[in-house]
């Protein structure tokens, strides 16, 4: 029997077993249960080709229209930046070399083996990563693009491979990590139709670790949100086009918390470069980077959701579209303000 990880904080242990010995462990009375770990992969839209780059990202810095949209530059000008926020990426890695992120960088872990020639192990060899981590926290560095928290700490937590695709304990064990380092955001540009015990239990000592957790809602067109951002500990967000309409890949449902631009999404993406892509992957990086700007100021999972329903922006989708609408941190921040003003002594 071969273990591959162990949750010490969740009592559950991942092994590999042949099949005949699945009947004894599950009646093994000192164990709680027993499940399959389910491969998982990423499944993206296909990025239409007529938004792809045209201009020089490396002769001066390109505001992506979504960073806009929520209201990311605003906050920009008033020094809001998320210095001192620290935001696990658990995904596919990131390029641990890209002129647009590496001083941001934190450390970082990999569950899943690297392809890629490098003394990180977390090093991204499938992209979704590096571009995710682009709209959180690009630097604000006259070339490229600049995220929505352009000094937050990204935390690599590589749990899919070169194909984009781990498994459930993989995911679980990113969760598990992210949570007890005391990190404050955790992206989770994944998700599936179904979940398990073992990732359920390991978002919910997460949260009550007071780690944020951001997760997309799935790219299928269907009314049903993917796992785990179907989980009440866990923010869901949706995606929209530039227009503010839905992306019609964009999953619905009860479940969805907010959405926020998803369809095209410039970043930055493996070998300092840059790229477009599209999905709930690249909607939920914006309300992670949102929510860094929040965390900056001292606030618990608890009161960053409170302050980015409460203040998102109601653009007419309905709440199993959009749920509380779309993200927007310059509104969250100034309702924070007031709340600070509204308790200040007289």
């Amino acid at each position: 029997m071969e273990v591959h990880h162990e949750f010490k904080a969740l009592d559950i242990t991942t092994v590999e077993v042949t099949e005949s010995d699945l009947d004894a462990l599950g009646d093994h009375e000192d164990i709680r249960f027993v499940e399959e770990n389910i491969e998982r992969s990423l499944d993206l839209p296909d990025t239409d080709p007529d938004n792809q780059i045209q201009e020089d990202l490396k002769a001066e810095q390109w505001n992506p229209w979504g960073i806009e949209r929520i209201g990311a530059l605003a906050a920009h000008e008033r020094g809001e930046t998320g210095c001192g926020v620290h935001v696990a990426v658990i995904d596919s890695g990131i390029d641990p070399t890209h002129e647009d992120l590496h001083a941001n960088i934190g450390e970082g872990v990999a569950f899943v083996e690297t392809t890629i020639e490098s003394n990180k192990k977390w090093a991204d060899d499938f992209g979704h990563g590096t571009h995710v981590s682009g709209t959180i926290a690009a630097l604000d560095n006259d070339i490229g693009v600049i995220g929505v928290s352009p000094s937050a700490k990204l935390h690599p937590v590589k749990v899919l491979d070169d194909q984009g695709t781990g498994t459930d304990a993989d995911i679980a064990a990113g969760i598990e990590y992210a949570a007890r380092h005391g990190y404050d955001i955790a992206n989770l540009s994944v998700g599936e139709p179904e979940t398990t015990q073992t990732q359920t239990e390991a978002v919910k000592f997460a949260y009550e670790e007071g780690l944020l957790l951001v997760a997309a809602t799935g790219n299928d067109g269907q009314p049903q949100v993917d796992y785990p951002a179907d989980l009440d500990e866990v923010i869901g967000v949706g995606a929209t086009t530039k227009d503010d309409s839905l992306a019609p890949f964009s999953n619905t449902g009860p479940e969805v918390n907010l959405v926020a631009p998803g369809s095209p999404v410039l970043s930055t993406i493996p070998g300092s470069e840059y790229g477009v892509m599209e999905g709930t992957s690249m909607a939920t990086p914006h309300v992670s980077g949102s929510a860094a700007l929040l965390a900056a100021h001292g606030l618990s999972n608890v009161e960053i959701r409170e302050l980015l329903t409460t203040s998102a922006e109601d653009i007419g989708l309905g709440p199993d579209a959009a749920g509380s609408g779309l993200v927007n941190a310059s509104a969250a921040l100034e309702h924070l303000e007031k709340l600070e003003l509204e308790v200040l002594p007289e």
